[in-house]
C-alpha cells in the first residue's frame, strides 16, 4: 500500500500547510500500521523544502507556526534518528539497546 500525502502551498501568501506530515518542535507520530514510513516523511519534507523560501510561513499539523530553517532541522533530526536506529538494528542490538 502506498500512502498519499497532501501538502498545500498557498503561493500568493507564501504559506505552506503541511498537516500531520509535520509536527513542529517535536517528534512526529508516524502511523506505520497504516503504511506510513520514516522514509516517506523525510521525502515529503524534502519535497516541501523545494517549494519554499526563507520567508515562507509553515503551518504544521501540531505545534507552533514554523519556517524553512526549522523544517530543514526537522529533516536532519529524522535522518539522524533513522540512521541511528538502522545502525543499531544492523549491530543486532536488542530493543532496549536501541532505546
Amino acid at each position: 500500500m502506498q500512502i498519499q500525502i497532501v501538502i498545500l502551498y498557498f503561493t500568493k501568501n507564501n504559506v505552506l500547510h503541511m498537516g500531520d506530515t509535520y509536527f513542529s518542535m517535536r517528534y512526529p507520530y508516524i502511523d506505520l500500521k497504516s503504511g506510513a514510513s520514516v522514509h516517506g516523511y523525510i521525502e515529503a519534507h524534502k519535497r516541501a523544502l523545494l517549494l519554499i523560501d526563507e520567508h515562507t510561513k509553515i503551518i504544521p499539523g501540531h505545534g507552533t507556526s514554523s519556517n524553512k530553517k526549522e523544517l530543514e532541522t526537522n529533516v536532519l533530526m529524522l535522518e539522524n534518528t533513522q540512521n541511528s536506529v538502522l545502525k543499531a538494528i544492523k549491530d543486532e542490538k536488542t530493543l532496549e539497546g536501541v532505546i
